[in-house]
């Protein structure tokens, strides 16, 4: 078993956002992604389906032509090959877990 406090893997730059592999498997991978206020994860098309959870902080997420405003507590579910991206109006703290 692995455990895992979020709140002790929180880490931030003012030059990029930092993303923190937590498990890689086959068919599975999580990590962290942290973002100060205006910090953006560059649009890209991903081959597994992938859902964000927002541990922390306010920002935008958009997906397949369609965006959306995320804060702490929501879960975004996103199907493989639509474009997205993710940017942050505050400190923003999200769990990203890609799956098959």
């Amino acid at each position: 078993m692995q455990l895992l406090n979020l709140a002790n893997l929180k880490e931030f730059e003012p030059q990029s956002h930092i993303k923190k592999e937590l498990k890689v498997t086959e068919n599975f991978k999580m990590l962290t992604i942290c973002f100060e206020p205006g910090q953006a994860v560059p649009p890209c098309v991903m081959e597994r389906s992938t859902a964000f959870y927002i541990v922390e902080g306010e920002g935008l997420i958009s997906a397949g032509g369609e965006e959306a405003a995320i804060s702490a507590g929501g879960l975004s579910f996103i199907e493989p090959g639509q474009e997205r991206q993710i940017r942050a109006k505050t400190r923003l703290v999200v769990l990203a877990i890609q799956y098959n």
